[in-house]
C-alpha cells in the first residue's frame, strides 16, 4: 500500500468516526423533536403578520395648541406678568403652549387652536386669527385682554374680550367688563394675571378642552383618520 493510500484510509476512518459520534449525540433525539410543536414557524399561526411586526396602534392626536401673545414691554415668558404667565395652568389643563410677543417674530408659522393676547398682543391675536382663516385653517378660539384701541374686529365665532376702564369693546367679540367680573382697581399690566380674569380665561379653555376630548373619543367609532377639533374653535 502506498503512502497516499494509507493517508486516504486514515482520513476516511476519521470522518466515519466523527459522523458516528455526532449521530450518537443527535439522531436519538430526532423522533422526539419531530413530535413537538414548532417554536420557529410563526407563519403557521399568523400567515399575514411577520414574527417581528405587530399591528400599529392608532396614533393619538396631539393636544390642542395655545398661542400666547404678550403686549408692549413683555418680551420674555414669565410666571408673573402678561398672558405668558398662563402657560402653566393651561398645560395643567392638557394644552400645549407657545409664547410670543405682539411682534409675532418667533411663532408666526404656528397654527394654534386657541390664541390669547394682551394689549397690543390682543390686537395681534385678532389679526393673526383672521390670517389663519384666510389661509384655510380652522378658526381658533380667540381671547383678548385689554385689546389695544384701534384693534380689528374679531373674525371668528368664538371670541372673548375682557377689558378694564379706558379700553374699548372689540367688534364681533363677547365683551366682558373686568371690573364687573371682580378685577376692580387692577392696572392694565396686571390684568391678565388677576385671579378673576385668569378664572374667566381658564373657564373658556376648559370648555374648549372638554369639547376636544369628546371629539377624540368619538373619532375611533367614526373611523375618521383626520384630527377632530371642536366646532367653531
Amino acid at each position: 500500500m502506498t503512502e497516499e493510500e494509507v493517508r486516504a484510509s486514515i482520513g476516511g476512518l476519521a470522518v466515519r468516526a466523527i459522523a458516528g459520534v455526532l449521530c450518537g449525540m443527535f439522531c436519538w433525539a430526532a423522533p422526539a423533536l419531530a413530535q413537538q410543536p414548532s417554536l420557529f414557524v410563526p407563519w403557521q399561526t399568523s400567515p399575514l403578520v411577520p414574527p417581528s411586526v405587530s399591528p400599529s396602534p392608532l396614533t393619538p392626536s396631539s393636544p390642542p395648541l395655545v398661542l400666547l401673545l404678550d403686549g408692549l414691554g413683555v418680551y420674555v415668558e414669565t410666571d408673573y406678568v402678561g398672558v405668558s404667565a398662563l402657560s402653566r395652568p393651561l398645560r395643567q389643563q392638557g394644552f400645549r403652549t407657545l409664547s410670543d410677543t405682539h411682534f409675532l417674530n418667533r411663532q408666526a408659522g404656528a397654527v394654534p387652536d386657541v390664541v390669547i393676547g394682551h394689549s397690543l398682543g390682543g390686537s395681534t391675536a385678532l389679526s393673526f386669527a383672521r390670517d389663519l382663516v384666510r389661509r384655510g385653517h380652522r378658526a381658533p378660539l380667540v381671547i383678548t385682554i385689554d385689546a389695544a384701541p384701534g384693534s380689528p374686529a374679531c373674525p371668528v365665532e368664538r371670541c372673548i374680550n375682557i377689558h378694564g376702564p379706558g379700553f374699548p369693546n372689540v367688534r364681533g367679540a363677547r365683551n366682558i367688563d373686568a371690573w364687573a367680573a371682580g378685577a376692580r382697581f387692577v392696572n392694565h399690566a396686571s390684568l391678565p394675571t388677576h385671579p378673576a380674569v385668569e378664572a374667566l380665561i381658564l373657564d373658556q379653555t376648559a370648555s374648549f378642552m372638554a369639547q376636544w376630548r369628546s371629539a377624540q373619543m368619538e373619532r375611533p367609532a367614526e373611523g375618521a383618520p383626520g384630527q377632530s377639533r371642536p366646532k367653531g374653535g
